[in-house]
């Protein structure tokens, strides 16, 4: 198989999760960290990684969101959160986690003025960047863009694009899956090596401390993936992406 055939194939166990019943979850304040903010049109906005942010009761968590983003962004980054701001719910949650959708999407259409939601779904990958030969892996990374599933590439420049969008109001971006481990651990990882020149090893590390367990082959496989991206073609051919 070509390098384009090799990586469609891997990432297309995707397919997989629509046969798999997902666990609901609740907002966990101990998984709800700072990631970035940026001063834009006179206002500061946001970035903020969690889990799901929904109550016991199944209902959208937007107190006890905002009461948590507030602690993380004093305790964190020394950085008093807004009191009113513009929420974008950016879900990286598939396709058969429609209940907890739904939640989300219910709220924001009864409380438009509150903010809005997106979905990325995220799956990750089964191939192993170091299992294949060198030439091989730097010819996948080169084409991520066009090969892979998540599209992270073009994903980083969008969340990016979103934290220095002006606005009315302050903008606070919250991204999550389920856990807020996994998929955000791919996202979130991918953002503080692209944005915050932060080293794949760290940011890795940094991912896996979140919870008393490391994050997922499938989101680990995608994160050092990007990783090759930026180092072959992404413009940081500093970045150490073995994990050897």
């Amino acid at each position: 198989l070509g390098a384009t055939m090799i990586h469609m194939a891997a990432s297309a166990w995707w397919l997989v999760l629509l046969v798999v019943v997902p666990a609901t979850g609740t907002l966990d304040p101990k998984r709800v960290h700072f990631i970035d903010s940026a001063m834009v049109g006179g206002h500061r906005n946001f970035l903020f990684r969690g889990n799901l942010p929904t109550t016991a009761s199944h209902t959208f968590a937007f107190d006890q969101l905002n009461s948590t983003m507030r602690t993380v962004a004093l305790r964190e980054a020394n950085l008093t959160l807004p009191e009113n701001f513009y929420l974008i719910d950016l879900s990286l949650l598939d396709p058969l986690e429609y209940k907890d959708e739904k939640v989300e999407k219910e709220f924001f259409k009864s409380n438009p003025q509150a903010g809005r939601y997106i979905n990325w779904p995220i799956v990750g990958s089964l191939l192993k960047p170091d299992s294949l030969p060198q030439r091989i892996r730097k010819s996948e990374a080169e084409l991520l863009p066009k090969t892979s599933i998540d599209k992270i590439p073009k994903k980083m420049d969008e969340l990016r694009h979103m934290l220095m969008t002006p606005g009315s109001l302050p903008q606070v971006i919250y991204i999550h899956c389920e856990a807020g481990m996994d998929r955000t651990g791919e996202v979130s990882g991918s953002y503080y090596m692209r944005w915050q020149n932060i080293s794949f090893a760290t940011a890795l590390a940094t991912d896996n401390a979140v919870e008393a367990r490391n994050i997922s082959i499938y989101s680990q496989n995608g994160l050092q993936w990007y990783c090759y991206y930026l180092h072959f073609a992404g413009g940081q051919p500093w970045q150490e992406c073995s994990l050897a």
